[in-house]
């Protein structure tokens, strides 16, 4: 008899806790701007199969036939670690909340370019010199690569911007004199495949990215 009143008695005191402190939900409650929010409800980005193959063997039969004629290789692919993306998407978010812009007018330029000549790593681009002494990433050189921007959509323009200077939300990058070419001291927040985009940038840059070829190809399907 005890045994069933006391029962009783923490299952009436756990519904009146319930009731008055109900848990909160964290996806439903999850605001627009919340920076690494839930895309659970949202539809998985795809393309048809065929489409796919079309477009990869396109370039490779048209703009890559032609780059090998002038040039003995060229990269045909790039890869990047999910978390490398992930960090970098990251902070490109969280600045330019900061600073009062919406994740809505935010976006990623990919700029087509290439590694410079390897006599140059080592005195001109510190980015790119721990690539000295490995056989594959040295192959880097001239090779096809992307160069990632962060853009900020202004009077519906996406304009490069640098989430960490203030000014470039306003104004275009290329009117401040540290963003021109002749530059060699600044950096500003951009992303390539180099062994300083990875945290464990000592170990080699396959292990985090890749850039095909010189790297192996063998896991491509397209």
């Amino acid at each position: 008899m005890i045994s069933t009143i006391l029962l009783a008695t923490v299952a009436i005191g756990f519904i009146t806790y319930a009731y008055f402190h109900p848990p909160k939900n964290f996806l439903s409650s999850t605001k627009k701007d919340t920076i690494c929010m839930n895309y659970a409800n949202e539809t998985f980005s795809e393309l048809k199969v065929n489409l796919v193959h079309n477009m990869a063997n396109g370039y490779k039969q048209n703009q890559l036939k032609h780059i090998k004629a002038v040039m003995k290789d060229d990269a045909h692919s790039i890869s990047f670690e999910l978390e490398t993306l992930k960090r970098f998407i990251y902070h490109v978010e969280i600045n330019a909340k900061r600073n009062g812009v919406s994740k809505e007018s935010l976006g990623l330029r990919m700029y087509y370019s290439r590694y410079p000549e390897i006599e140059t790593w080592s005195n001109q681009y510190d980015d790119l010199k721990d690539f000295l002494n490995d056989t594959t990433t040295e192959k880097f050189q001239q090779r096809h690569t992307l160069v990632m921007i962060p853009t900020l959509l202004k009077k519906g323009v996406h304009m490069d911007f640098n989430p960490l200077h203030k000014e470039t939300y306003t104004e275009k990058m290329s009117l401040f004199s540290e963003y021109q070419s002749t530059n060699t001291t600044n950096s500003i927040p951009a992303l390539t495949l180099t062994k300083r985009s990875d945290p464990d940038y000592n170990t080699t840059a396959q292990n985090h990215g890749s850039l095909i070829p010189p790297a192996d190809g063998s896991g491509e399907s397209f």
